[in-house]
């Protein structure tokens, strides 16, 4: 079930890039690049929270971090 839904989300992202990239102009190199960019961070993180489900969130990397700093305060 979970590569069904990396499937699934391939397939959206790529229809979204395909249907943007249409009404891009030849000249606007610039914006097809960010376009590439921004589509390829988003399908990454969507495929590490398909694949690990389980992953720790940022707020929980950043508890971590500064735990010991308002440990230290105290």
């Amino acid at each position: 079930m979970t590569w069904l839904n990396v499937a699934g989300t391939t397939f959206a992202t790529a229809l979204m890039i395909w249907a943007e990239w249409r009404g891009l102009g030849d000249k606007q190199k610039r914006e097809r690049v960010s376009l590439i960019a921004a589509a390829g961070v988003a399908w990454f993180m969507a495929m590490l929270i398909l694949l690990f489900p389980n992953i720790p969130g940022p707020i929980e990397m950043l508890n971590s971090l500064f735990n010991p700093l308002t440990a230290g305060l105290k």
